[in-house]
């Protein structure tokens, strides 16, 4: 009574599982991207930049600086000379000065605009990165999902084979009750079907864990209620966004080789101070009083050591550094999917032999049901060909999951 309760719950919790809602492949790596953690980064990034990009905008405005200065000096500038009947004042030794000093940028070679360029460069390879360090999550969720298609396969052919002995066990049962054979013939089948009810439950409770754990890959609540569907041939899809990383970080050494060239570009700027001091302009007075300077000053680094040609230099070395980083990246890249691709026609020639070691497997256990109901061979020699029937069907379910595993892999592995 015991082992048909659990069965039953185990039948119904299987008929319940294909009611229930489904679940692709391609819909568990859209959550596990959309919830991920890291996706807070890229906003933060985005924030980060715009403030920055703001800053850089300022320089363009005009500047406002204030200056307030008290100071005392131990000597002061007096004329080494004396004229008849005229008396010079020395400064006071203690001065003051208070001054408001407009500034306006009118050119540095676009040297800002370059800047902002750099920065929007730069948001767009952070976010890029981020992107591509989310990429594994697709492996991981292609190791749970398969495996967890696996026990449900494994589950489906298990259930069908503790049908199919329970048949035989009421016609065993008919049997003895008409004395055509003994108790004893009806071990070996009940035992069986102990034995696969142990697996049912020890794979149910496998699959109930994977579960658990492709819920939280994807930060989704899911339970074997949910249906995951078979995934047939994934279409080629856009290349791997490490391949738009690597040309995303070119470019930004493309910007700072031209954001140092701009810096060798002279910068004018105009300014106004205006100001209220003791002494003002005239250095002799030794009263207070109010001035005001107006000019135009323009900087130029006419020689520096080569210093700036030698950081584009280096510029170009790095350049070179990317283009050797995604060229290894390609050729591991190649290699794994060329593995992957060997798996796949290991498992295509695998599946042809199934199915025609299925076929003899069928005909054998039909013979063997023959010979039983004749007395010709016992329960045992029955339940060992129904044994070897249910493994040669789990192996073929085995090798299709796997197969499908391997196409999953080798499009992950060049495909986003």
């Amino acid at each position: 009574m015991k082992l048909k309760t659990i069965f039953l719950f185990l039948f119904f919790n299987s008929l319940l599982f294909y009611s229930q809602e489904k679940l692709s492949l391609t819909q568990c790596y859209t959550l596990a991207l959309e919830n991920h953690p890291l996706q807070g980064k890229s906003e933060i990034l985005q924030n980060q930049t715009q403030w920055e990009l703001q800053s850089l905008e300022a320089q363009k405005y005009p500047r406002l600086d204030a200056e307030v200065q008290a100071t005392y000096q131990s000597d002061v500038m007096v004329l080494p000379i004396s004229l008849p009947n005229i008396s010079i004042e020395a400064p006071d030794k203690d001065q003051y000065k208070a001054t408001l000093t407009a500034s306006q940028l009118i050119y540095n070679g676009g040297s800002i605009q370059t800047q902002k360029s750099l920065k929007e460069a730069q948001l767009a390879t952070q976010k890029t990165e981020v992107e591509v360090q989310l990429h594994p999550l697709k492996n991981q969720i292609n190791v749970l999902y398969f495996n967890i298609l696996l026990l449900q396969q494994k589950m489906e052919i298990l259930t069908n084979s503790i049908s199919q002995l329970q048949s035989k066990e009421a016609e065993i049962q008919k049997l003895i009750a008409t004395g055509s054979t003994y108790e004893s013939a009806l071990e070996p089948v009940q035992v069986k079907i102990l034995e696969l009810t142990q697996q049912l439950v020890e794979i149910n409770a496998q699959k109930t864990q994977l579960y658990d754990q492709l819920g939280l890959v994807i930060g989704q609540k899911i339970t074997p209620n949910t249906h995951l569907e078979i995934p047939q041939t994934l279409g080629e899809t856009q290349p791997r966004l490490e391949l738009a990383w690597f040309e995303l970080q070119k470019n930004n050494v493309d910007l700072q080789t031209e954001l140092l060239k701009k810096q060798t570009f002279p910068k004018v700027t105009a300014f106004g101070t205006a100001g209220y001091g003791k002494p003002g302009l005239n250095m002799l007075s030794n009263s207070f009083d109010d001035y005001y300077i107006v000019g135009l000053k323009a900087q130029w680094n006419v020689f520096d050591f080569h210093a700036n040609k030698k950081q584009r230099e280096a510029l170009l070395l790095q350049k070179e550094l990317i283009d050797n980083q995604r060229q290894v990246f390609e050729w591991n890249v190649n290699q794994t999917a060329e593995n992957y691709k060997l798996e796949v026609v290991k498992y295509q020639t695998l599946l042809q032999t199934d199915v025609e070691i299925i076929q003899y497997r069928k005909k054998i256990v039909e013979t063997a049901d023959k010979q039983l109901k004749h007395d010709l061979i016992t329960t045992s020699d029955y339940t060992a060909e129904v044994n070897k029937l249910l493994e040669a069907e789990i192996n073929q379910k085995t090798h299709e999951i796997l197969m499908a595993l391997a196409q999953a892999n080798y499009n992950t592995t060049l495909y986003e």
